[in-house]
This record gives structure tokens, C-alpha cells and sequence, in this order.
């Protein structure tokens, strides 16, 4: 019966809203600022280069261009998200943005090599591969994001 009444309060109180969006954002604009710097942009270069989803911006841009073009996606996506909070509708865009984001990074799993290695006798995600398999949880808290602004956009009627 406790545990009802946590989860009751916790709904009431909108706990998972207010965790996930701030986690988010706060993800984002770390993530995304550092997308400017040579180290990030270098850091990224073997994800990009395997992605089928992304490769294709290095024949249009440089390493260190393409990685701000990314940043600055990662920072307007965490603004948006921010401003939901005020405007439910901006707060759509920003989680279509945050699912599109996470979505094709869960994706450098699959196809950056050596994600998963094997030590005695079990698989299990490499360093590269654990850096990268929570942007799975993170794609499922943008999409609750999005259903969230989606329900507060509907009830006010905009």
C-alpha cells in the first residue's frame, strides 16, 4: 500500500516529467557544448564514419563541422525541452528532435565495431559499446517527453 501511495504522489507531483526533462537537458548541454571542441569532434569521428544514418555529412563537411552541427541540434533540442515547460508546443518540437537524436545514436551500437566484447565466456558491451547502449533508456524518456507535451498541448486546446 505504500508503494501505491509513492507512486500516486510521484504521478501527482509529476516526478518523471520533471527528472527526465532536467536529465535531458541537462545531457544535451553538456554534450552538445563539447561537440565544439577538436577532442569531441575527434571523440565522435568513428561513430559518424560507421553510421549509414550520418556518414554521409563527411563528404559535405569537415570533422569539426559536422560535429557543431550536432551540437548545436543537442543544444537547441535541450532549450526546447526547457521551454515545454511554458510552451507544451516547443516542448513537442524539442522531444521530436530529442528522439530523432537518441534514436540514431542507439543506432552506433549496431554499426561502430567492437561495441560488444566477449570476457570469460560472456558478451557484453565494450566501453564504446556501454558509452553508447543507455542512449537506448535515453531515446525512451524522449519519448515520454513527447507524449507528455503532446497530452499538455491537447488539454489546453492549441
Amino acid at each position: 500500500m505504500k508503494l501505491l501511495k509513492l507512486a500516486k504522489w510521484l504521478d501527482e507531483k509529476n516526478v518523471a516529467f520533471i527528472v527526465s526533462s532536467i536529465g535531458i537537458a541537462i545531457i544535451l548541454l553538456w554534450i552538445g557544448t563539447t561537440k565544439f571542441t577538436p577532442t569531441e569532434s575527434n571523440g565522435i569521428a568513428g561513430l559518424v564514419k560507421n553510421s549509414p544514418l550520418m556518414s554521409w555529412m563527411y563528404h559535405i563537411f569537415s570533422i569539426n563541422t559536422t560535429s557543431a552541427i550536432i551540437g548545436v541540434l543537442e543544444i537547441l533540442a535541450a532549450l526546447a525541452i526547457l521551454a515545454g515547460n511554458f510552451s507544451p508546443r516547443v516542448g513537442i518540437w524539442g522531444s521530436m528532435l530529442c528522439v530523432v537524436i537518441f534514436f540514431v545514436t542507439s543506432t552506433f551500437f549496431l554499426t561502430t565495431p567492437d561495441t560488444v566484447t566477449m570476457f570469460d565466456g560472456v558478451y557484453a558491451p565494450s566501453g564504446t559499446g556501454s558509452f553508447l547502449i543507455k542512449d537506448i533508456s535515453i531515446l525512451g524518456a524522449s519519448l515520454f517527453l513527447l507524449s507528455h507535451f503532446a497530452k499538455k498541448t491537447l488539454e489546453s486546446g492549441n
